[in-house]
């Protein structure tokens, strides 16, 4: 039963006008019905809109690689001197490990040895000086010298991450990218908050890779922007970054993934080192050049 909007009169089925007050009953209802269409359009407006914002930067991996060559063209000089000294950094603490333990994998055996065979063939009583009081001390020392290599290729390791970051943003900016420079910047001027970040980093990664690997790797990405923001933002404190990073680069850890791993045959390629002097500018810059429009979006939709 349909009912007159106007004044309530009962009305017969079919009915264009109250036959109590005359009311048009035609043009309530088309005016009804353009306003459920409007909310319709409204809410499918919405709801494209947030499928825009939910694209996220809008462009290819391809494009942002163009725009890292780009900003590379004519530069890649100015990361030799940095690509060398990090290359010898890591060779010298590598060479240092492999002579620590070969040395005290030998004392060992020896002394292992020793304690079996106390007598050598020749009747001397201690195997040629490794059964001798003065090996063990001589164990004790290989091993501590295996553990601070251990360490300097863990502070290398970590610290060549933030000095290869760092001067890709230089080159982004314009600037000479001089990693001694900056490496010094970083001791001299920054309060050990580069240091301390990174660091972090590094011990937060390995135990997140301690279960299967793959956390490690996720991880990774949510601490990438870390230094982008130190350089950012001088006030921000180690923990501050890291904190920050991890909120900025929620739902874009895969694509940054993506993007780093595009680069899995160039790393292959590495094993000649020479093509260091390409792939490592290219890397980093085209991960800065990301981790740059990604915070430039972020800034944007949280003003």
């Amino acid at each position: 039963m349909n009912y007159c909007p106007n004044c309530g009169a009962e009305l017969r089925a079919g009915a264009k006008f109250c036959p109590t007050c005359g009311y048009n009953v035609v043009q309530d209802e088309s005016i009804e019905n353009e306003a459920a269409e409007a909310a319709t359009q409204t809410t499918q407006e919405t709801f494209k809109l947030e499928l825009e914002q939910a694209e996220g930067l809008n462009i290819t991996r391809a494009a942002i690689k163009k725009r890292a060559q780009e900003k590379l063209s004519g530069r890649y000089g100015e990361w030799c001197k940095t690509i060398i000294l990090l290359v010898v950094a890591r060779f010298i603490a590598g060479f240092l490990f492999q002579i620590a333990y070969v040395h005290f994998f030998a004392n060992g055996m020896l002394q292992l040895f020793s304690v079996f065979m106390p007598y050598s063939a020749y009747g001397y009583g201690y195997n040629y000086g490794y059964g001798s009081p003065y090996a063990s001390f001589s164990l004790f020392l290989w091993f501590l010298l295996m553990i601070i290599a251990i360490i300097l290729i863990f502070l290398i390791a970590a610290l060549s991450t933030a000095v290869l970051q760092w001067c890709a943003i230089h080159t982004l900016r314009g600037n000479r990218a001089d990693g001694l420079k900056i490496f010094a910047y970083f001791i001299k001027s920054q309060k050990d908050r580069i240091l301390k970040a990174n660091i972090l980093i590094a011990i937060y990664t390995f135990l997140w890779s301690l279960l299967f690997v793959i956390p490690g790797i996720i991880k990774s990405a949510s601490y990438a922007m870390t230094n982008y923001l130190l350089e950012k933002d001088d006030r921000l404190s180690a923990s501050e970054a890291i904190l920050l990073s991890r909120q900025i680069m929620h739902g874009y850890k895969l694509e940054f993934l993506i993007l780093r791993y595009s680069f899995f045959f160039w790393h292959i390629a590495t094993i000649f080192q020479v093509t260091n002097f390409y792939v490592m500018p290219y890397q980093n810059v085209t991960e800065i050049q990301f981790l740059d429009m990604l915070y430039n979006h972020y800034v944007a939709q949280n003003k």
